[in-house]
C-alpha cells in the first residue's frame, strides 16, 4: 500500500454528516469554475460500488487540479457536511492513487444474483423457443464467446436502471420471464418472436458502454448507439443462416429499432406490430421497477425519497399497514386543497375540476344507456 492511502474503505453510503473522511474513490467527474473573488475551486462527484457523492475543494485547488483527472482514482482526506439539504464531502487533501493499489471490486457494483446461475435460467428459457430459424439465429449468439461474456458482464444503463456489473444479463432474464408470463394471456403475439425481441432489444449495449473501472458511453456508443449496434450484429448473425425469411428478419429489426417506444426516447421507430409493442412494454416496465427499487434502497428508514426529478415526483417507500381494508364507500378518503409544497400537486390541482366534470359527463352517458 503506497504512502498516504487510507488502509480502510470508507463507502459512500457510510459517510454521515460531521465526519471526517480518509478513503479512495473514483472521480466521475471533475470541473473548475470560479469563486466570486476570481479563485478557482474543484467541483468533483467521486464515487464507489455503493453510490456517489459530491465533492469540492475550496482551497489551494490550483495545486490540487494538476493532481488527477476524471476517472481517476484519488485518496481524500476531508469533511463531510449537509449543504442546502444534501450530503458532500470538502476536500482539504488528495493524492492519485494507481489502479494496482486498489480493490476494483469497490468501486463497480456487481448484480445481487449469482451471473451464472442467472445466465443458465436464460438459456432454459430460450430452449424454449420452437421456430426453427429463430432456434439457428439464438444458437448463432449463443456460441460467440467474446458476446456471452460481454452480456454476462455488461451494465444495462449508465445509472438509470440496472446500473451494475450484471445488469444487461439481470434486465434481459428478467424480461423473457415477463414475456413467458404475458405472451399465453396475448395470443395474438407470437411467443417466440417476443421472446427472441426480448433476448436481443439491448445487445447493442456491449459495445455501448464501457465498464472497465467505471460505466460511461464509448465514443461508438455516444456517436452511433445501441439499437444501431444491434441492428447490425442482427444482420451479421443472420447472415450465417441460410436462408433466413426476409419478413423475420424484417419483425426482428422493427422490434430493436423501436424498443424504446417513442421517437422523443431515442427510437427511430415507434412500435407497429403486435410483438414490437409488447417488447416495448416489457422493456420499460421492467426499467422503471428496477430504477425505483434503486432509489428505495437510498436513504434507508424514509418514507418518501427525494424529490426524482427523471420521474418528475417524489416517491413514497411506506408500506400499508396490512391489517386495515377499506369496506365500500366508508374508506373513501377526503381530499385535501393543501398542496404540501410538492412540485406536482399544483399541476394536477389545475385539472382536478376538468376531470371530475369528465367523469361527471361520463356517468351520465353510462346511465343512459349509451357505454
Amino acid at each position: 500500500m503506497a504512502q498516504g492511502i487510507s488502509s480502510k474503505k470508507i463507502f459512500v453510503n457510510e459517510i454521515k454528516d460531521g465526519e471526517r473522511i480518509k478513503s479512495i474513490f473514483l472521480v466521475k467527474f471533475k470541473a473548475t469554475p470560479v469563486k466570486k473573488n476570481g479563485e478557482p475551486y474543484i467541483n468533483m462527484i467521486i464515487a464507489d460500488r455503493t453510490g456517489d457523492i459530491e465533492a469540492k475543494v475550496w482551497d489551494n485547488a490550483r495545486e490540487l487540479e494538476k493532481r488527477f483527472q476524471k476517472n481517476d482514482f484519488i485518496s481524500v482526506d476531508g469533511l463531510a457536511n449537509i449543504y442546502q439539504g444534501r450530503l458532500q464531502l470538502r476536500i482539504e487533501e488528495l493524492i492519485k492513487i494507481a489502479e494496482s493499489d486498489v480493490n476494483i471490486a469497490d468501486f463497480l457494483p456487481i448484480a445481487g444474483s449469482d451471473i451464472e446461475t442467472m445466465w443458465s435460467e436464460l438459456c432454459s428459457i430460450l430452449k424454449g423457443v420452437e421456430n426453427t430459424q429463430l432456434v439457428s439465429l439464438i444458437n448463432e449468439y449463443l456460441s460467440d464467446g467474446d458476446l456471452v461474456s460481454a452480456i454476462k458482464t455488461a451494465p444495462a444503463a449508465k445509472e438509470i436502471h440496472h446500473a451494475f456489473i450484471g445488469g444487461l444479463l439481470e434486465h434481459t432474464l428478467s424480461m423473457v420471464k415477463c414475456a413467458q408470463a404475458l405472451c399465453p394471456l396475448y395470443p395474438l403475439a407470437d411467443r417466440d418472436i417476443v421472446i427472441t425481441g426480448c433476448f436481443l432489444h439491448d445487445i447493442g449495449k456491449t459495445k455501448e458502454l464501457n465498464f472497465d473501472k467505471s460505466f460511461d458511453y464509448s465514443d461508438e456508443g455516444r456517436l452511433i448507439g445501441h439499437i444501431v449496434f444491434g441492428v447490425e450484429l442482427l444482420g451479421n448473425k443472420m447472415r450465417n443462416i441460410d436462408k433466413f425469411p426476409e419478413q423475420l428478419a424484417l419483425h426482428l429489426k422493427h422490434i430493436i429499432l423501436s424498443h424504446h417506444g417513442e421517437l422523443q426516447f431515442g427510437s427511430p421507430k415507434r412500435p407497429k406490430t403486435i410483438e414490437a409493442l409488447l417488447v416495448s412494454l416489457i422493456d420499460d416496465l421492467d426499467a422503471k421497477m428496477n430504477s425505483w427499487k434503486l432509489i428505495f434502497e437510498k436513504n434507508p428508514g424514509e418514507s418518501w425519497t427525494s424529490f426524482q426529478k427523471i420521474y418528475e415526483r417524489y416517491l413514497f417507500k411506506g408500506k400499508p399497514d396490512s391489517g386495515q381494508k377499506i369496506s365500500g364507500a366508508k374508506g373513501t378518503m377526503a381530499a385535501s386543497n393543501s398542496n404540501n409544497g410538492d412540485p406536482e400537486t399544483s399541476a394536477v390541482n389545475k385539472t382536478s375540476n376538468l376531470s371530475r366534470a369528465g367523469s361527471d359527463v361520463l356517468q351520465a352517458i353510462h346511465s343512459r344507456g349509451c357505454l
